[in-house]
């Protein structure tokens, strides 16, 4: 306790998969590797509600090493609208607030609640409130541009690169991973992704698992895994894979969870015995090996480009009430009978401004990735994949990827501004006393 109360607060604000595991993640660890800062900081991180949240945030950031405290979404509204659980969290007058991800009023709000005196930044792709915080970290000169027209202060946005690439780790080489694997020379790793939050999972893994069945009946070099994220349980797994063969919109089969013979590895057991292996490491020990991959839009779609992963970017339409949209309209789920009508209508506006799905698109305007972004059927995919793999197309796609290497180190540019002006500010300061 004694060593606490003479730490500083380093809060940090974040929301989903994507954000946590690439932009949090990196910081916590650049902190913990500058002993001086990790001897200073305590660090905190609140997960604020967000609609494009796997509800399992909390879950994961808890095993990350550096993080002394996680507040989740229900802790956090209490302590915001009640001031509950300020005197527990012994919060200081003063340190620092920092946005990785979601709404940047939420560090302006938490400020005054705890009536703190801290000073705020963030990295973000959607600066606002800037007169709040002392400097925004941002991506790129286009999103600073887009900022300025906004009304954003020229003088708060600092460029620094995309920070997923500083969350890139590569644990194994390709020759391990094919040996563990059991691939041979001749045979393409094909690897998919069916997302990091529920309803992605509980319609996209069975829709996978009939792709999967007639690929690798097709095309009999091609070897498929699932690459399981850490945000979803194997519970939810075994629901979605009791959900194949019943959804109306598309073509899907059922699955059975099974431990492998000697219990080391679980799978996925469909379509007259046939199985597929559950990765659960993620892109950093398995990358390397990945041929081509499947997935859906998301973080990980910039990720795999960063990671050279040639990929199909699937961006079904079908229930479009299922997709988490920006504003006030993402809330329209909640309410009953009509929500769903006005909401699909509102996604549909709301996508109208996106020329792609992926990241990688989105950043160049230009299709890298080929994408299947609308109302698709299973054989869409299915016929998309195998005239990619028997063309050879992924090698061209591969090939494309090496513009996708950012010219900085984001995270230590972001650790240097942050803390450098943060030792400035209290070189005179006393020991910042608690917020009561």
């Amino acid at each position: 306790m004694e060593q606490i109360e003479k730490k500083k607060d380093l809060i940090i604000f974040s929301n989903g998969p994507g954000e946590v595991s690439t932009w949090v993640l990196p910081i916590v660890e650049a902190v913990q590797k500058r002993k001086n800062l990790s001897h200073q900081y305590r660090i905190i991180l609140i997960i604020h509600p967000c609609q494009f949240a796997s509800g399992t945030e909390h879950l994961v950031a808890k095993k990350f090493d550096g993080v002394e405290t996680v507040i989740g979404p229900k802790e956090y509204l209490k302590i915001l609208f009640t001031g509950f659980g300020k005197k527990r969290f012994r919060f200081k007058r003063e340190g620092i607030l920092f946005s990785l991800g979601g709404d940047l009023i939420h560090p302006v709000l938490f400020n005054k609640r705890i009536k703190g005196q801290y000073t705020l930044y963030a990295y973000t792709n959607n600066p606002g409130w800037d007169r709040h915080y002392e400097k925004i970290f941002i991506r790129s000169g286009y999103i600073k541009d887009k900022s300025i027209k906004r009304g954003v202060s020229n003088k708060k946005l600092y460029i620094t690169g995309d920070l997923v690439y500083s969350s890139l780790k590569f644990h194994r080489k390709r020759e391990d991973i094919r040996s563990k694997l059991d691939l041979s020379q001749e045979q393409s790793m094909l690897a998919f992704m069916p997302g990091s939050r529920d309803f992605e999972v509980m319609y996209m893994l069975p829709v996978f698992l009939k792709v999967i069945d007639v690929v690798t009946d097709r095309l009999k070099d091609v070897k498929a895994f699932l690459i399981k994220s850490p945000y979803v349980s194997f519970e939810l797994i075994k629901r979605a894979l009791s959900k194949g063969g019943e959804i109306k919109e598309v073509e899907s089969i059922a699955g059975t969870l099974v431990q492998s013979e000697q219990g080391q590895y679980r799978a996925i057991e469909f379509s007259k015995g046939k199985r597929i292996r559950i990765l659960e490491e993620g892109l950093e020990y398995w990358g390397k090996g990945i041929d081509f991959a499947v997935t859906l839009p998301g973080t990980n779609t910039i990720q795999l480009a960063y990671r050279k992963i040639p990929s199909l970017v699937v961006a079904p339409l079908n229930k479009p009430e299922l997709i988490p949209i920006e504003g006030i309209f993402g809330f329209l789920k909640w309410i009953p009978w009509i929500g769903k009508v006005i909401l699909e209508k509102a996604v549909f506006h709301y996508l109208k401004k996106f020329q792609y799905a992926s990241l990688p698109n989105m950043y160049v305007n230009e299709e890298i990735f080929p994408e299947l972004f609308g109302i698709i059927q299973t054989s869409d995919i299915t016929d998309k994949i195998i005239e990619i793999l028997e063309n050879t197309e992924h090698k061209k796609i591969k090939e494309k990827l090496f513009r996708f290497k950012p010219d900085h180190n984001p995270v230590g540019l972001i650790v240097q501004e942050v803390f450098d002006a943060a030792a400035k500010q209290g070189e005179n300061s006393k020991i910042p006393g608690d917020c009561k």
